[in-house]
C-alpha cells in the first residue's frame, strides 16, 4: 500500500539501477526511457526473457499456481497469456499439453510467427483496448511481469477484459516481481541473488 509519493520514490529508485538512465532529466523522459527498457526487442533482452522463463520455472517447480493441471491433461483447455512477449511460457505450455489450446496475445511481434505448436497461436493487439476474444473463451488466463507497464486505470481495465475473457469457474493468474525487497520469502531472496549473479557474465 502508501501513498503516491512512495510509489514515485520506489519507481524513481528502481529508474536509479539502470545506468543509462542517469544523464535524464524530466519524469516524463525517465518514464519513456523505462518503458523502452521493460520492452525492448533485441536479442540480448529476448534471450533474458527466455532465460528468466526457464529460471522461474526451475525454482517454483512448474509453470503456474492454478489448480489447472488436470484439466490442461485431459485436452479442450484454452488458455491466453496477455503481454506473452516471446511467448517462452506458451511455447512451454503447448509442447507439455497437446491437446488443450493457448494463445498469447502482445503489442509487440517479438514472438515465433512460423516454427511454433499447431496448439498455439500469437495476436499482435493492444490489450488496453479491448481483448479480440468473446466473453467466457478461456479456462485460464494469465498475465505475468507487467506490473511496471500499465497504469492503475489500465489495469482496471484489463483485470475487467480478464473476467469477461474467462469462464465462471475459470482461473485468472496475475504473477509479476517487486523491485523492493520488504518481507520477500525465502524462494524470492533466492531467485534474485542467483539473477544478478547471471547478469555479471
Amino acid at each position: 500500500m502508501g501513498n503516491i509519493n512512495s510509489y514515485l520514490k520506489h519507481k524513481r529508485s528502481t529508474i536509479k539501477n539502470i545506468p543509462e538512465f542517469d544523464r535524464i532529466e524530466s519524469e516524463q523522459e525517465r518514464q519513456d526511457k523505462l518503458l523502452d527498457y521493460y520492452l525492448s526487442t533485441d536479442v540480448d533482452s529476448i534471450d533474458r526473457l527466455h532465460m528468466y522463463h526457464f529460471f522461474k520455472r526451475y525454482i517454483f517447480q512448474g509453470n503456474f499456481s492454478s489448480p489447472i493441471e488436470d484439466k490442461l491433461i485431459k485436452g479442450e483447455c484454452k488458455v491466453l497469456d496477455i503481454g506473452c512477449g516471446a511467448g517462452t511460457w506458451l511455447l512451454d505450455l503447448a509442447n507439455e499439453y497437446e491437446n488443450s489450446y493457448f494463445f498469447g496475445v502482445d503489442i509487440k511481434p517479438i514472438f515465433p510467427q512460423e516454427i511454433k505448436p499447431n496448439n498455439l497461436e500469437f495476436i499482435e493487439a493492444d490489450i488496453t483496448n479491448r481483448l479480440p476474444f468473446h466473453d467466457n473463451a478461456f479456462d485460464f488466463a494469465h498475465v505475468e511481469g507487467m506490473s511496471l507497464i500499465f497504469t492503475p486505470d489500465q489495469w482496471d481495465f484489463i483485470l475487467s477484459e480478464l473476467i469477461r475473457v474467462t469462464k465462471p469457474g475459470g482461473y485468472i493468474e496475475v504473477a509479476g516481481r517487486r523491485n523492493g525487497h520488504v518481507g520477500d520469502g525465502p524462494v524470492f531472496r533466492k531467485m534474485y541473488d542467483a539473477s544478478k549473479n547471471i547478469h555479471r557474465f
